[in-house]
């Protein structure tokens, strides 16, 4: 009982922590004009690019193969797809008055902040069930994980708040909403505590999901509204930069 305890309480604290960290470091960035909002959607952008392709993508693959995780991209990409096209939406060029469009931009950034955090939550899921098992299993391996998970979750943080941000939604709430979208890796962790052994495939298959839904959103909401915002070299030098930033913390962890 005590090992699925701690189990579980490690999971919480990567998690809430991970995230936690990555959503409060958006607190000191100051936002304006247009130039630094599409600098910094183009860097949560970047960043989301080198998670799903350069860590979430070879472990799906390690743990599965090569058709069932492309398979299971796909599923979480349409899913996502589903899921934005039956939320309110507006086009923002069917109108000229600057301050509907404006709002229509903040609440555009804020639904794009909202289902990245509903993938990093679908994202946290298996990692928390690996942790839990590593943990239980054995507990050099387990907290070793910890540490890397830890600091992966980072700049999932960043990327979750920076939309939320720059939409307007108060700081609190996007600090919450960071911390919901970190639950997951707790459940996760009881849950691979009590199993003790899981299945490699369905690791597999659920870190490729939520892959699939977060590179839909980078590629459908991130990038176009960096672009949208502003289509200067500054930019495209930010997504370049976020997908070094991402890259190199990968390579670290």
């Amino acid at each position: 009982m005590d090992g699925i305890l701690y189990a579980t309480l490690i999971g919480a604290v990567v998690g809430a922590f991970g995230t936690g960290i990555g959503a409060i470091l958006t607190y000191f960035i100051k936002v304006n004009g247009k130039r630094i909002p599409a600098v910094l959607m183009g860097l949560s952008g970047g960043i989301m690019l080198a998670i799903v392709l350069f860590d979430m993508l070879p472990e799906a693959v390690e743990s599965a193969d090569w058709l069932l995780t492309v398979i299971w991209f796909a599923v979480g990409a349409f899913a996502v797809f589903l899921v934005n096209k039956i939320l309110p939406h507006h086009d923002v060029q069917t109108s000229d008055d600057t301050e509907l469009i404006h709002e229509l931009n903040e609440k555009r950034m804020v639904r794009s902040g909202l289902l990245l955090a509903v993938g990093i939550a679908v994202h946290n899921l298996p990692e928390g069930l690996a942790l839990g098992s590593g943990v239980v299993s054995e507990w050099s391996f387990g907290i070793g994980l910890a540490a890397l998970l830890f600091v992966h979750n980072i700049p999932e943080g960043m990327g979750l708040a920076i939309p939320l941000k720059l939409g307007g939604v108060k700081y609190g709430k996007i600090f919450l909403i960071a911390l919901l979208a970190a639950l997951p890796m707790a459940v996760g962790a009881l849950l691979g505590a009590l199993i003790g052994t899981i299945s490699p495939v369905f690791l597999g298959g659920s870190i490729a999901f939520g892959g699939g839904a977060m590179l839909y959103l980078t590629f459908s909401e991130l990038l176009p509204q960096a672009a949208g915002l502003s289509k200067s070299w500054h930019t495209w030098a930010a997504v370049a930069a976020g997908i070094v930033i991402g890259g190199v913390l990968v390579v670290l962890i």
